[in-house]
Formats: structure tokens, C-alpha cells, sequence
């Protein structure tokens, strides 16, 4: 009898088993290859994909790297018992049907990477709405107007100088670190990131976090729809400069250093905690740190809002 009682546990436990949905693999493969722009005279580099990676790292230098492709990775849901892996021959066949290309025209340099029907047909038999990242990694002069447009995927850009970096991402993370130039960064779903980062900055956020370490500004903006912001920032120099912070859905932490100068406007509906004195006049709260003629506008909808003194 007890015998029986634990073959049919056993039973149903490979019956629940079989049952349970098969979450999607992923799988990578790579390849390395490797262009030089000679004789770069231009103002911008411009990365334009459908779904990357992207990796950009400044360097004191007056030509162009860009290492492609550093990988090809895709997801996919195996059904049936036929599945089989892909030889090389098939795996190299998605990068030969990649068309990417440089293009070095009079104001920029332009690398746009697409993949076309050949190259999903390779994966048709065992993959449905395949998703595939083409990685990228860029070498380029410190001082380049660095543009990306990427569809999905995730951006890392760092030590970039005197330069201007913009980039606009469907979704993905974007780290951005060690820069000292001004930023513009669009993002339609994902998490930004800025570590030790100096210059002015906007940053507009559909849905994610947002943690910002600035150790120098003069203004910046900031908004998320839905998404916690925690900023910590060193100093705030100039005159009459104007920061706005705006959360939607989120909680906000302010980190201010002892060289921030500016008169901080809060308007929240929810809590507000504060280091600093703080006056309060209907829904609005006010902090004056040695203003200096710059102020920071922190609006929040619906979170708590904390103003914390790092000296």
C-alpha cells in the first residue's frame, strides 16, 4: 500500500511537472569585428538600431572604433520534442544577414545596423517573435556629439568630454558614467542611471527608476511618469539657474551637497521630510540653501518627497 501511495505521488508530481509553462532560453553568440573612421573631422556619431546594446567609451584619440558585432543574442520558447540546437554555419548566417554599414558623411558618422527576413528565417521552426540584441561597442574622441536612437536595448556610454551625448531608447537601461557634457536622454520604459556626472542635463522617463549621482550642474530636469528618483547632487554653480524634478507615480530622495545653492519649491500631496528648515505655505514647502538666484522645482503627485543635507 505505501508502496502505491508513492507511485502516484510520484505521478502527479510529473504530471504537474510537464505541466508548467517552459520559461523562454536565451542564447548568444558571437562574433568580433572591427572598423577604423580614419581622418574623423565630423561633429556627430550616430548609432541607429532596431534592438542593441549599445557600449560607447570616450578616449583621447582623433579616430573612430567601432567593434561589431560583439554578439547577437536572442530569446525563444522551445515547443515540441523536435527542437534542435543551431549548427555555426545557421548561427553565422543571422550576421551575414545583417546589414550594417558606416557611413562618414560632411557633419557625422552614422552606423545603422537592421536584420531582415533571411535572418529570422533561420530561427523560424522553434522561435515565435524572436527577439535579438545586436551588440555594439564604440570607441570614440572625448569630445564627440555622441547621438543614439535605438529601439530596444540597453545604452552604456562613459568618459565622454566636452562633448554632448542625446539619446532617445524605446526600452532598455541607460547608464551613463564618468562624462563631463550635457545630456539629453529620452526613454520610453527602462532604468537611467548617471554616476559621477558633471554638466547640464534633461532626462524624461516613461516608466523606471532614475538614480542620479551629479557632481556638478548648473540645470537639469527630470521627469518619470511612473518610477522612484533618488538624486544626490555635489554642487549646483551659476546664477539664476532654474531645476526642475517631476515624479508622476514614485517617491523622490534629494541629496543635496554643501555647495548647492538654490531655493527649493516642493509641491506634493504626500509626505515631505526635510533636513533643512523648511516653511510650509498651503501645499507647497520652500527650503532656502543660500540661493544664490537658482532654484529647484520638485513636484510630486503621489509618493513621499525627502530632502536629506549630505554635510
Amino acid at each position: 500500500m505505501k508502496f502505491k501511495l508513492i507511485a502516484i505521488l510520484l505521478a502527479i508530481l510529473f504530471m504537474l511537472a510537464a505541466c508548467t509553462p517552459q520559461k523562454a532560453k536565451t542564447k548568444e553568440y558571437s562574433q568580433e569585428g572591427r572598423w577604423m573612421v580614419l581622418d574623423y573631422k565630423g561633429k556627430a556619431f550616430v548609432i541607429d538600431c532596431d534592438s542593441s546594446s549599445i557600449i560607447i567609451r570616450g578616449k583621447v584619440t582623433s579616430n573612430i572604433t567601432v567593434r561589431y558585432v560583439k554578439k547577437v543574442v536572442w530569446t525563444y520558447n522551445e515547443s515540441g520534442s523536435n527542437v534542435k540546437e543551431l549548427d555555426r554555419k545557421q548561427l553565422q548566417k543571422i550576421f551575414d544577414d545583417m546589414d550594417a554599414s558606416i557611413e562618414n558623411e560632411v557633419d557625422r558618422v552614422y552606423v545603422k545596423a537592421r536584420a531582415y527576413g533571411s535572418a529570422e528565417a533561420v530561427l523560424a521552426n522553434k522561435v515565435s517573435n524572436p527577439k535579438r540584441e545586436f551588440e555594439f561597442e564604440v570607441f570614440l574622441p572625448q569630445d564627440c556629439k555622441v547621438v543614439v536612437q535605438n529601439n530596444s536595448g540597453n545604452v552604456s556610454i562613459s568618459d565622454v568630454k566636452n562633448g554632448s551625448v542625446y539619446i532617445v531608447n524605446g526600452v532598455g537601461n541607460i547608464a551613463v558614467t564618468n562624462t563631463d557634457a550635457p545630456l539629453d536622454i529620452k526613454n520610453g520604459e527602462g532604468d537611467i542611471k548617471l554616476d559621477y556626472v558633471s554638466g547640464d542635463f534633461l532626462i524624461s522617463n516613461g516608466k523606471g527608476n532614475i538614480n542620479l549621482k551629479i557632481e556638478k550642474t548648473g540645470s537639469f530636469k527630470v521627469s518619470t511618469t511612473k518610477g522612484n528618483i533618488v538624486a544626490k547632487v555635489d554642487r549646483i554653480s551659476g546664477y539664476g539657474n532654474s531645476s526642475i524634478v517631476n515624479v508622476g507615480e514614485g517617491d523622490v530622495s534629494f541629496t543635496a551637497g554643501k555647495d548647492v545653492k538654490a531655493k527649493i519649491k516642493i509641491l506634493a500631496k504626500g509626505k515631505v521630510k526635510s533636513d533643512f528648515d523648511i516653511i510650509k505655505t498651503g501645499n507647497s514647502y520652500y527650503i532656502d540653501l543660500d540661493s544664490g538666484g537658482n532654484t529647484i522645482e520638485i513636484t510630486n503627485i503621489n509618493g513621499t518627497v525627502k530632502i536629506i543635507k549630505d554635510y
